[in-house]
């Protein structure tokens, strides 16, 4: 998957882990938690955020950052003597990105098996959404139907 800025994404998902560490480490995930807070920040701004109890070295969130720049999560831009760094994404433009790639690598396993666990997972959790989910099947199959008849 590529970035806006046309490098590639790449992610190792962990589906036994918890939230954004399912494809960030920790760090990377505190660091992003926290630029989606400020909108940007230094190194500086980034390990203020950061609760008392959670002892980082200044030195280490450089090169987590520098990574992150690199992997094309973060932009940087020099003011003074010090970086500030910028998510590419936002928290909901981030989530989506990860989720289609998800969905897309699980399918690619067995999509049946992935639909019908993704159904029944979505049922237990919240019954209310399997009506907005069947609206949502209905209106991309009419969707899709108007293509046919308009030959797209």
């Amino acid at each position: 998957m590529q970035n806006v800025e046309g490098k590639l994404l790449k992610f190792n998902f962990n589906p036994f882990r918890k939230g954004l560490n399912q494809v960030l480490g920790k760090l990377e995930e505190d660091i992003m938690n926290a630029l989606w807070m400020k909108g940007e920040g230094s190194v500086k701004d980034i390990l203020e955020s950061f609760p008392q109890e959670r002892s980082v070295s200044y030195s280490t969130v450089i090169t987590v950052t520098n990574r992150m720049t690199k992997k094309g999560l973060l932009t940087r831009r020099r003011e003074k003597k010090a970086f500030l760094y910028k998510p590419l994404y936002s928290k909901e433009q981030f989530y989506e990105m990860v989720s289609k790639a998800v969905v897309e690598g699980i399918s690619g396993l067995s999509l049946k098996a992935a639909m019908v666990h993704f159904v029944e997972c979505m049922s237990q959790l919240n019954p209310d959404k399997m009506e907005y989910f069947s609206q949502l099947i209905e209106s991309k199959k009419q969707s899709l139907k108007k293509e046919q008849i308009n030959g797209k």
